[in-house]
């Protein structure tokens, strides 16, 4: 029966978890145990269980036989891992990049794309400053735009007329903080995002494709 590449990958996790399942057997493969309770430890009676306390451990599988089992699973597991790698270098998987382009790209190039490359240029395009919303722009080119952000400073002043107090604020000055701001629109940010996200899903479909190649013989 033929094997594709997703196949492969399914077999060689169940093949992990028959390992993990033999090597406990194993580990449990080197004893036989019998317990009980007696009155006594010599004499004629000596080592006589108690009606009721007598209670056997038996081994479900010898040591060669775990051992065997063992041998059996990590041979096949080389064998598919090997073919594995072969099909890899073999199978390719066409997919448009982020500026149209078609790639045909193998099994390993598009994981490193899915891995490695993708979530760093996700990461880069997150990290790139967007352009404040909502401020009084004072001046503006194609690169930036420059905002104020002004403060007042006030204190409460108390007068009395009479026996009246009156409260009044007084402003002492204001605070100015003037604002350069180099940062891209919000929109663009998230259009850049968005391709991103989308060259991501490409990839995905292209490494689903990938992997119904068909196994090389050995």
């Amino acid at each position: 029966m033929s094997l594709t590449l997703g196949d492969a990958f399914n077999r060689r996790k169940k093949l992990g978890a028959d390992l993990q399942t033999w090597i406990q057997r194993l580990t449990q493969a080197g004893t036989e145990k019998r317990s009980f309770r007696t009155q006594s430890i010599a004499g004629d009676d000596a080592f006589e269980p108690e009606p009721g306390t007598d209670k056997t451990t038996k081994r479900h599988y010898t040591i060669d036989e775990c051992k065997t089992r063992i041998d059996e699973i990590l041979a096949e597991d080389r064998a598919l891992a090997l073919r594995i790698s072969l099909t890899n270098q073999q199978a390719r998987a066409t997919v448009e990049d982020l500026d149209g382009e078609a790639l045909e790209l193998t099994v390993p190039e598009l994981l490193v794309y899915k891995n490695d490359l993708i979530p760093k240029l996700e990461q880069a395009a997150r990290a790139v400053p967007t352009r404040r919303d909502g401020v009084n722009v004072i001046e503006r080119d194609d690169e930036r735009v420059m905002f104020r952000e002004i403060k007042k400073l006030e204190r409460k002043k108390e007068s009395f007329q009479g026996d009246l107090k009156i409260e009044e604020m007084e402003v002492l000055g204001y605070d100015v903080l003037e604002v350069t701001d180099y940062g891209v629109p919000v929109r663009s940010a998230w259009n850049t995002i968005d391709r991103i996200q989308d060259f991501a899903q490409r990839v995905k479909q292209a490494i689903n494709e990938a992997n119904k190649t068909e196994l090389v013989e050995l």
